[in-house]
């Protein structure tokens, strides 16, 4: 928690999301950011609040690093926790993804490699993001490469915490240990990171079904294989989905152990 607070101006509503309330202000130095605030019919929840507060902490201990969107400040409004972080100006992936943006065809390995880096720096640090996703990660365009920033730690946990429990989430990024055993490890980002990847480079899912029931059955069933991205897209490199395809293994076992492997390998010549 930050010592001597920033001073700001607000501007107005940004934007709403299911834990926070989002105002976009100018720091005292002509900064632009945004105040994320818990909503106040949370705060007596204190499973959430306590959640809330963690991913802040979370935040500030990653921060800065160039594909985290950063934490400038975070504390208490009376009760009511809060953090001051960066605003990056553009579209989040699933926005993108949904417009068929060409920079998705024009730097999709780029755009793939920056957000695997932004995840094995989380779990370089002793953390699970735990809500990996498309919607999660932010990208700015530039007049050279895109930025692309990883934000959204409300449901982070440290990488130990691998106790059986309801795993909250976004069910069609969860991996099947999280159906199945509700446990989560770091290797569970590497099944979300993937299957977002695998969207990436293919415009397809590589799970699906007429129901979202079918479609979580697939996704957990230790039996149903999806194809090769490399069948479906055969421009992008063939390492790339062989990557993408080991990081879709139902075992956890047969997984990357966390996404610091797996960019090493993307690395690798």
């Amino acid at each position: 928690m930050s010592g001597e607070r920033l001073t700001y101006n607000k501007l107005g509503r940004f934007a709403e999301g299911g834990m926070a309330s989002l105002s976009l202000i100018v720091l005292g130095d002509g900064r632009r950011a945004l105040l994320r605030q818990l909503h106040a019919s949370k705060v007596l929840n204190f499973a959430r609040h306590r959640g809330f507060r963690f991913g802040l902490r979370v935040r500030e201990a990653l921060s800065p690093h160039p594909n985290i969107v950063n934490s400038l400040e975070w504390g208490y409004y009376g009760l009511r926790p809060y953090e001051i972080i960066e605003l990056v100006e553009g579209q989040n992936l699933k926005a993108l993804m949904n417009s068929r943006a060409d920079i998705l065809q024009r730097e999709c390995v780029f755009i793939i490699v920056e957000a695997a880096e932004a995840l094995a720096w989380i779990h370089r640090n002793g953390f699970m993001h735990l809500d990996v996703k498309p919607e999660n990660f932010l990208l700015r365009e530039t007049s050279s490469k895109p930025v692309v920033k990883l934000t959204d730690f409300d449901l982070a946990k440290r990488s130990t915490d691998n106790s059986p429990h309801p795993q909250p989430g976004t069910p069609g990024y969860m991996a099947p240990e999280q159906f199945n055993d509700k446990t989560a490890f770091p290797a569970s980002d590497v099944f979300a990171f993937c299957l977002m990847a695998y969207q990436l480079c293919t415009g397809k899912s590589p799970f699906v079904g007429s129901t979202v029931r079918e479609l979580r059955r697939h996704q957990s069933d230790m039996k149903t294989v999806p194809r090769a991205p490399l069948e479906l897209n055969p421009n992008m490199p063939s390492r790339l989905s062989a990557i993408i395809m080991r990081g879709l293994e139902k075992r956890r076992e047969n997984r990357y152990a966390d996404m610091c492997e797996l960019v090493a390998d993307l690395k690798k010549k």
